[in-house]
């Protein structure tokens, strides 16, 4: 476990990280870390399996190619507990995509209520499909698909630490929800307010993370 300059405890994380972490700079000799077998902590400086790295300076890394997984873990490491807000925030682009695709099955079956969450678009294109046949219903159904897949795609770009993502996401989301407004119906604009809330939440923590780097 380290202990952070902000007083956060992270980790726990292993001794190559750590080694990793001492080489760029972001683990100095006077921070505090304890070991796993260890009930108190102690300086990083006190510790045998890192003396070596600070008492003599490291040989520059070579470059390497930078992937997704790298990337996303680099973020990872820059501040644990933004990195979790941002995934926290972007999981609501899921919610979005799953709770408006359970709307269109059960539309499909005939059930008209369905859930109040969701997204407004996909609704007013069952409504469109009801009165149209099973023909209507099917082209409906892909529709949805597709409009839910979007918003998987922001998930997906999201929880890797692109804030273009979470912008076009809350913009999207912030349209439909004027579907339901103009309707009056406040229940949904409530937990689209609130969404987007969440999204938002992500949406900061991403671009402190991208200035923390």
């Amino acid at each position: 476990m380290v202990r952070g300059g902000d007083g956060k405890e992270y980790g726990p994380v292993t001794l190559q990280q750590l080694t990793a972490w001492v080489r760029e700079g972001r683990l100095t000799a006077q921070q505090e870390v304890r070991r796993s077998d260890m009930e108190h902590w102690a300086t990083a400086a006190n510790f045998a399996e890192l003396q070596p790295l600070f008492a003599v300076p490291q040989p520059a890394a070579p470059p390497v190619a930078i992937t997704a997984s790298a990337a996303t873990g680099a973020i990872e490491a820059t501040d644990p507990g933004l990195y979790a807000q941002m995934r926290s925030g972007a999981s609501w682009f899921y919610w979005i995509a799953g709770l408006s695709l359970a709307n269109s099955i059960l539309a499909l079956f005939g059930y008209v209520s369905g859930f109040l969450f969701g997204l407004g678009v996909t609704q007013i294109l069952d409504g469109m499909a009801r009165q149209t046949g099973s023909g209507g219903q099917t082209i409906a159904l892909i529709l949805d698909v597709a409009v839910a897949g979007v918003f998987v795609l922001f998930g997906v770009f999201s929880n890797r630490g692109h804030s273009w993502a979470f912008l076009l996401g809350m913009i999207f989301f912030a349209l439909d929800g004027l579907v339901f407004v103009a309707n009056e119906h406040w229940i949904p604009v409530a937990f689209h307010a609130f969404a987007l809330f969440c999204l938002f939440r992500g949406f900061m923590a991403c671009l402190k993370l991208k200035t923390n780097r």
